[in-house]
């Protein structure tokens, strides 16, 4: 058989399983199919409708509109193809070399090309079907204020596909090549590199940045000027992401729907140049760079025994971490476990850390808005706009990392059964766990917001203590709904979260953030009616009604699925699906 005829049975195959799961699980879990139904169908309504006001309005800014709305289309672009390339290599790195299919697959007689296309398939399928479906309410609003006729829809989705299959490509490739060329420590070494250098540019950004606007002031214009200045990047004609967005606005410009081909030729062209990359790399690479993942995996075990035999038995038993004393050396060990586990794991710690840098750049850059600032109400829609921000990336952090945890433990569930530790107590542990890092981060990240906007020290503790409270329900709701609606089949964390389960994760995490901004909003109402900040608005009846029922919100939604979920592992439902 051909590569070509292989990668075509692997396709069926896998086709025939999708559809066989996805038919029981819509014939048996009619909750869970309603429920991913309405929330699809109300994120396209909300975003459409968002995606349009925000348009109109930046279309009808007078010289300048047009100009930005085509500049937001080009960022946003290079924002999708970024992610894409991303999201690929993480997905196909746990797909191809972290993943028991791939070694019986290995065992098959199938080339070890036709695997490694396969899997690449698989994991740009996996990661784009989002990001589509992200973008496409944004194009319909698109096309709306434009005006443009329905062949912009079938133009824009011909060439979409070759775009999707250049930036799957990359990633791809990307992956494979450090596999194969790249130790842990050069990994590291080069992401160590690449963050210093983020972390220079952006801070003599914000330093020339201050100084012009110390120089000039802060015009409208000289505004308009650094916006799209800072922006330079999403335009460079070397981007592909460069050549799909002129070619879409392009399109949407009258008389002006063939008048170049030179993008849509770039994009096909090097499309077609990436997937014979592939073709060569599945045949040349792969194998090689799977050999060389099992090696290090191999000397790592290696040295991890060597170690732990210089150090002997006794010296190990005497040795007791500080941890130990307080909550007891079996959850200290657990402890120890799931932070080794994340942490040697790069597909989880890299994800993580870029969410919490972009974070900390975010909070960093808003002393430059504080300076446009001079009404309390404008000042406090921006805080609370940023509080709003750090708990969607927390609750979005929490459903990605916390809700697979208990899941991960996989069919070796049983040993902890049989253990002395309990696992209702398992439960407890990483709730801590998750809410004190993730906390942590996320309250610094705050504070940091705080300073630069100048709230001062008791605004700012109101704004910390507000994100803790969501991290505690944030946090126990991935955690209850992880034991509630476990994959103990699943070792991919990316896949356990597309469930059921963890989409209810993600709803329910929006809900009780609407819900909560809403309350907190209301605690302080005067600000936004009489603009002006009252010192002793907790003890307002606004602000006493709102705070406590701030606190039995949270309460309600922390205790809720860890009582359920504790009483599910008491019965031990789940180690009869072991």
């Amino acid at each position: 058989m051909s590569t070509f005829s292989q990668w075509l049975l692997l396709f069926r195959v896998h086709t025939k399983i999708f559809f066989r799961k996805a038919t029981l699980v819509a014939r048996h879990s009619r909750l869970m199919t309603g429920t991913i139904i309405a929330f699809l169908i109300t994120y396209l309504i909300a975003s459409f409708w968002l995606f349009s006001q925000g348009l109109d309005y930046v279309s009808k800014l007078p010289a300048a509109g047009s100009l930005l709305s085509d500049r937001l289309i080009s960022v946003m672009f290079f924002c999708f193809m970024l992610m894409l390339i991303f999201s690929v290599s993480i997905t196909g790195y746990i797909s191809l070399y972290r993943n028991r299919d791939t070694i019986w697959l290995l065992n098959l007689p199938v080339s070890h090309r036709a695997i490694f296309l396969w899997k690449s398939f698989e994991a740009a399928m996996f990661s784009s079907w989002g990001l589509l479906f992200i973008l496409a309410p944004l194009l319909v609003a698109f096309a709306q204020n434009r005006g443009v006729s329905p062949l912009f829809y079938v133009q824009t989705l011909a060439l979409l596909v070759p775009f999707l299959i250049l930036a799957s490509s990359i990633g791809s490739l990307l992956m494979v090549l450090s596999i194969r060329w790249l130790n842990m420590r050069q990994l590291q070494i080069a992401l160590g590199v690449l963050v210093i250098i983020l972390i220079g540019s952006t801070a003599f950004t914000a330093i020339e940045g201050q100084k012009a606007a110390d120089d000039t002031g802060l015009s409208a214009a000289l505004t308009f000027q650094r916006v799209l200045q800072h922006t330079n990047i999403s335009v460079n004609r070397a981007m592909p992401s460069t050549w799909l967005a002129a070619t879409l606005i392009d399109w949407t410009r009258p008389y002006r729907h063939f008048s170049t081909l030179l993008y849509p030729a770039l994009l096909i062209s090097n499309s077609l140049m990436a997937g014979l990359a592939l073709f060569w790399a599945g045949k040349t690479i792969f194998y090689k760079s799977w050999n060389r993942s099992l090696q290090r995996t191999a000397l790592a075990a290696g040295r991890q025994q060597s170690k732990n035999n210089r150090l002997g038995k006794a010296e190990g038993l005497k040795t007791v971490p500080l941890l130990s004393h307080i909550i007891g050396r079996p959850l200290a060990a657990i402890s120890k476990k799931d932070y080794l586990t994340f942490f040697r794991e790069p597909a989880q710690w890299i994800q993580f850390s870029l969410v919490f840098g972009l974070l900390a750049l975010y909070a960093s850059g808003l002393r430059q808005m504080n300076r446009d600032i001079s009404e309390p109400r404008d000042l406090y829609i921006v805080a609370f706009l940023n509080l709003a921000v750090c708990a969607l990336a927390l609750s979005t952090l929490t459903t990605r990392f916390v809700f697979p945890q208990f899941s991960l433990e996989g069919r070796k569930l049983w040993i902890l059964a049989m253990s002395p530790l309990k696992l209702p107590a398992i439960v407890t542990q990483k709730f801590l766990t998750s809410t004190l890092f993730s906390g942590a981060a996320v309250i610094l990240i705050l504070l940091i917001g705080g300073y630069n906007l100048q709230l001062g020290m008791k605004e700012s503790a109101f704004f910390a203590t507000a994100i803790t409270l969501l991290a505690i329900g944030l946090n126990a709701l991935a955690v209850g709904l992880g034991v509630l609606f476990p994959n103990l089949d699943e070792s991919n964390a990316a896949k356990i979260v597309s469930g059921f389960g963890g989409t209810l994760c993600l709803v329910g995490s929006f809900i009780f953030i609407l819900c909560f901004m809403m309350l907190l909003a209301y605690t302080r109402w005067g600000i936004f009616t009489e603009n002006k900040v009252n010192p002793n608005w907790i003890d307002t009846p606004r602000g006493f009604i709102g705070t406590t029922i701030l606190l039995i919100l949270t309460f309600i939604v922390t205790a809720t699925p860890l009582i359920f979920s504790k009483k599910k592992l008491k019965r031990l439902e789940i180690l009869s699906n072991l």
